[in-house]
């Protein structure tokens, strides 16, 4: 039963591996860190940068959704799994 749930959480979190994959071109690209961090300079709203962030991975060939990325900025900033990288979650935490 804990193998079925295990696999369960796996399938359905998928989405983390990506964001994961994103994040680590992040952390590689000053370009991309540059759009990010001069949209919330510009005053973007949480959901703009939500949708920037989702339509640049889209853009890098990593698919995950608006949602998604919400619930990842969630549990991140509850303290958990930490799926975004650092210098995304600060820009979070100026929206």
């Amino acid at each position: 039963m804990l193998e079925t749930l295990s696999e369960e959480l796996k399938t359905s979190r998928a989405f983390e591996d990506q964001m994961r994959e994103f994040g680590a071109i992040i952390t590689k690209n000053d370009d991309i860190q540059k759009a990010l961090s001069d949209a919330v300079d510009d005053g973007i709203s949480r959901e703009g940068f939500c949708e920037l962030y989702v339509s640049t991975a889209a853009a890098n060939g990593i698919e995950f959704t608006v949602d998604q990325m919400k619930i990842a900025m969630h549990e991140q900033k509850q303290g958990s799994d930490k799926v975004l990288p650092s210098f995304v979650q600060k820009l979070i935490t100026i929206l």
